[in-house]
């Protein structure tokens, strides 16, 4: 007859085989002791080298601004937003069968914070962003929309 584990033991066995099997060629790319793979490595996004000319404005507005949005190199960059120092910043992009829809933050040291959420389809973009800029004592929080054609 054998004798049943102890908790602590049983325990150890049990961080044992999930240890062994994290690091298998299964694996899920990223997990604690996943071990890298070249199909694991991100890749290019179709949106890659293309540029495009946009009209925008505050939500529930007309157009008040033009726009040029950049995405080079996995970051994307609104040109508009750049005198008011925000940066270039990376991008996630999800091929939805005609259609990319893309994601991104950018930054300002000076001014906030803006989140973008676009689709593009058909070389035309149509996009968000919402820009939050807070201090101590206030809050600017305002939605704008973006509507253009790939730059040729």
């Amino acid at each position: 007859m054998i004798a049943p584990l102890s908790p602590t033991l049983s325990a150890a066995i049990a961080i044992a085989l999930i240890s062994v099997t994290a690091t298998g060629a299964d694996a899920i790319p990223g997990a604690v002791g996943a071990a890298a793979s070249p199909s694991a490595a991100p890749a290019l996004s179709s949106l890659d080298g293309k540029t495009f000319v946009a009209q925008s404005g505050e939500k529930g507005k007309q157009a008040s601004n033009k726009d040029t949005i950049v995405f080079r190199d996995g970051r994307f960059l609104s040109e508009g937003c750049s005198p008011y120092n925000f940066k270039n910043a990376p991008y996630q992009a999800i091929v939805d069968g005609a259609a990319i829809h893309f994601h991104a933050e950018t930054h300002s040291p000076t001014h906030g914070t803006m989140v973008w959420d676009g689709i593009v389809k058909d070389n035309a973009i149509e996009a968000t962003s919402i820009w939050t800029r807070e201090r101590w004592y206030w809050k600017i929080k305002k939605e704008y929309w973006y509507r253009g054609q790939m730059k040729k």
